[in-house]
Formats: C-alpha cells, structure tokens, sequence
C-alpha cells in the first residue's frame, strides 16, 4: 500500500510546478511499475505503460478532483493502460522474466543456490499468474499482490465487491494448481 502525497503538491503541479510534477512521479513510480510488471510480466513494456500513465497525468493534471484519492485516479489509468496493451497486442509472455525485487534493487544476501531458487519460484509464481484471464489477472495483482483492500480494487476495476471476491478466488486457485504441477523439488 502507497501513502498518498500532500495536496499542496498536487495543486502546485496543476499550476505548472516541474519539481512539484517530480515529486509526484517519484512518490508512485515504483508502486505503478510494480503493477504493471506484474500484469504484463515484462519489464520494457511496464515501463512504457508507467509513461504513458505519467504523460496522461501531466495533461490531465487540471482535471484532477481532490475528492478522489490520487492513487486512485492513477491506478484507474494504469489499469485502462494495460488492459489495452494486452487487447492490442493479443500479448503472448514468453519473454524472460525478472524478479520485480531485482528490478527494484533490493539488496540480498542469499547464496548462489537460494538466488537460483528463488529467481525459479519467481518465474513459476509469474507464470501462474500469466495465465489467469485479464480480469483475475488485475484483480490478483491489485487485491492480493499490491494488497490494495478489496473497496479500492473494486473502484479501480469497475465491478462489485462479489465479483471481485469471486475472481480472487479463482485465481487464487488456479495459480495453487499450476505450482502444485509445475514445481518440482
């Protein structure tokens, strides 16, 4: 979970303020970009949607209502932003993957061999994950990943808390099946 950022900051970025726009993207980079890599289970292609968020957000700063939370409002984005990429590209993820703790540089003091464990669970729990449908895709990264409470993932999805509910179970399900027949010790 993200702590949100001062509303003074948020206007003086509405009125022009560079540095106060820096502010901003740095408070929710990471966070944003964690998402998307989790959705989209590539690192280039989360970086270009966590832009295209940060470039909608620069345009649309004057359009920002204080009564909605701005993670909120740029999750929503990201949401939209990802759901498109997937549709436009029919996007197949046989990419390599990466561990979003490497990304982010998480120092670790494991040894070789944990690493190597790790980075293969890793890979695993990704692939799990890829092969949910969109919809239980978004709502296990927001839900049970990024651990956003089920009211804000609802919002940001657009569906009710009982389909939320129902789409987390499946795919919490089918992730715990596709590691029971994929990992082998």
């Amino acid at each position: 979970m993200i702590s949100q950022i001062d509303l003074n900051l948020i206007q003086q970025a509405q009125r022009g303020d560079r540095q106060a726009f820096r502010q901003m993207v740095t408070h929710y980079q990471v966070f944003l970009y964690a998402v998307a890599f989790r959705y989209l289970g590539n690192a280039a292609d989360a970086e270009d949607v966590v832009q295209e968020v940060f470039i909608k957000l620069w345009k649309n700063l004057s359009a920002y209502r204080s009564e909605v939370k701005m993670s909120t409002w740029l999750y929503r984005i990201l949401v939209n932003h990802c759901l498109d990429m997937k549709k436009k590209t029919s996007y197949q993820n046989e990419r390599n993957q990466q561990s979003v703790e490497t990304i982010v540089n998480h120092p670790d003091q494991s040894s070789p061999l944990d690493k190597l464990v790790q980075t293969e669970l890793t890979q695993l729990y990704q692939k799990a994950i890829d092969q949910l449908s969109d919809m239980q895709k978004m709502i296990y990264v927001l839900r049970d990943v990024e651990d956003l409470p089920s009211a804000e993932v609802c919002q940001l999805v657009n569906v009710s808390e009982d389909q939320v509910k129902s789409n987390l179970y499946h795919a919490r399900k089918k992730i715990q099946a596709y590691i029971k027949e994929h990992y082998s010790e």
